[in-house]
């Protein structure tokens, strides 16, 4: 079982992140408590709202469990009970949501950290060791197996563990760039260079470039431009030793901006021609998507006619309840009476607070219903305009992230090519090296073996020759064999 929580903001980007149904085979909004509204979007802009009534910039906590094994809803239940209870969110509103991705089910739970009875938020101190804790005692209760780094806990041995940013997500998303194959790639490549430019030159052939950054030391730039920390890329090693490593190339290394430059005009020509690919991909593919937000939106397309025609109902039923009281006795005598004590100037001031009384005056009260329900009709109509915002945001989350996974597959394809292009020129290079070689570069060694290796060849070819070819019976070879 993996658990990965952290403090955040922007309530509308995860809501329609959570409810992305492109990424995901299925979603389930299993439960929101402690809001008004119904749905993710609604409720996360409830949790927000109370924070601004605090200092909290971040009044969001997200948790993602990933067990390794399926579990049941009774026993989901209780882990979010019990990590609830550790990180100190016991009664805070929540909302908990299931996906299946890849066939493989996992879920989510987002905390609200206001505590809304002493309006502060949350203090989540140490929540990762809080989350390890937790992880390992599920583990043991549900039957789990644990990764290596939950299963051996060591303590303040522990190597430091290179977390993927999310910066670093977008970009593998968008390139097929794996973080993790990236940084294996590099790691090798620093194991097996005994100096700093061989180094310099195993990264260049895996498609990197060396160079000095403005925050950092060293940094490694890709064929697409994006910039990564070399202290990140490499596993078990200090900034101090790579420093001292690469200490011979300080002088040599060229400036960030100067390298990304050159990067990116030789994309540049690469990057039109995927472009062109996408547009013809997405123009393909994406009408699939396009039905299934034309589904979505006819459903609240029918709940947005079903509230129009709630709302006028409820208008003529209460205009005609009034028209109906306005036709008795008793309040047609009290408008009579009021009518005629505006007449006099010296009266209205005394009769004002009696025609504001909605128990004398039907008319008065009648304006109240009014006002009522249009308050509560514009606050409903409200809530279906921020529904439709809400399936615009998640729309195009969608169709983007249909285009970063289209983005993705060609980017592979041209990674692939480009490889075997770079391969076949290396071998091209190396057969001219071959034919143009001086004969004086040759070593007396070199020149010994060839003489030898000729020497055994014609020795051979020699004794293949003295040898009496076997010839086939009842055929002549010569005009002068019988």
């Amino acid at each position: 079982m993996i658990l990965k929580g952290n403090q955040r903001s922007g309530g509308a980007d995860l809501a329609t992140h959570l409810m992305n149904a492109f990424d995901n085979e299925r979603i389930e909004v299993a439960q929101i408590r402690g809001t008004v509204a119904d749905h993710l979007h609604g409720a996360f802009a409830e949790y927000e709202a109370l924070a601004a009534g605090t200092r909290c910039k971040e009044p969001l906590y997200s948790l993602s469990i990933n067990p390794s094994a399926p579990l049941s809803r009774k026993q989901y239940d209780a882990a979010i009970d019990r990590i609830e209870q550790r990180l100190g969110l016991s009664g805070h509103a929540r909302a908990v949501v299931f996906h299946v991705k890849h066939g493989r089910e996992h879920a989510h739970v987002v905390w609200c950290r206001i505590d809304t009875t002493k309006m502060r938020a949350a203090q989540l101190s140490h929540d990762r060791q809080k989350l390890r804790s937790v992880a390992r005692e599920l583990a043991l209760e549900f039957g789990l197996s644990l990764p290596d780094g939950l299963a051996r806990d060591k303590g303040s041995d522990r190597a430091r563990k290179k977390e993927q940013t999310l910066a670093e997500k977008a970009h593998a998303d968008e390139t097929g760039i794996n973080p993790v194959q990236r940084r294996a790639e590099i790691t090798e490549a620093y194991r097996r260079s005994d100096s700093a430019e061989a180094f310099r030159a195993a990264l260049k052939e895996k498609g990197y470039i060396l160079a000095h950054g403005d925050k950092r030391v060293h940094v490694v730039v890709d064929r697409f431009g994006k910039v990564h920390s070399l202290a990140r890329q490499i596993d078990g090693v200090r900034t101090r030793e790579l420093k001292k490593k690469l200490a011979s190339l300080d002088h040599q290394l060229g400036d960030i901006d100067g390298v990304k430059v050159d990067v990116n005009k030789r994309a540049a020509a690469a990057k039109a021609r995927v472009d062109q690919r996408v547009n013809r991909a997405m123009a393909e593919r994406a009408a699939k998507l396009t039905a299934q937000h034309k589904a979505r939106r006819h459903k609240l397309d029918g709940r947005a006619q079903e509230l129009a025609t709630t709302h006028g109902s409820e208008r003529m039923s209460l205009n005609a309840a009034h028209k109906s009281e306005a036709g008795k006795p008793f309040a047609r005598a009290a408008g009579a009476i009021f009518a005629l004590f505006d007449r006099v100037p010296g009266l209205r001031s005394v009769i004002a607070p009696l025609r504001r009384n909605p128990k004398i005056n039907p008319a008065e009260r009648h304006r109240i219903e009014r006002e009522a329900l249009e308050r509560r009709h514009q606050r409903e109509r409200l809530v279906l305009e921020r529904r439709y915002e809400a399936l615009g945001r998640l729309e195009a989350r969608e169709l983007r992230s249909l285009e970063t996974e289209i983005r993705r597959q060609i980017y592979e394809a041209e990674a692939a090519r480009e490889l075997k292009a770079e391969s076949l020129q290396d071998r091209i290079e190396v057969n001219k090296l071959d034919i143009v070689l001086p004969h004086s570069e040759f070593s007396a060694e070199n020149k010994k073996k060839e003489a030898k290796s000729w020497n055994a060849r014609r020795e051979k070819l020699g004794a293949n020759r003295s040898q009496k070819q076997k010839r086939p019976k009842g055929y002549r070879q010569t005009r002068d064999d019988p």
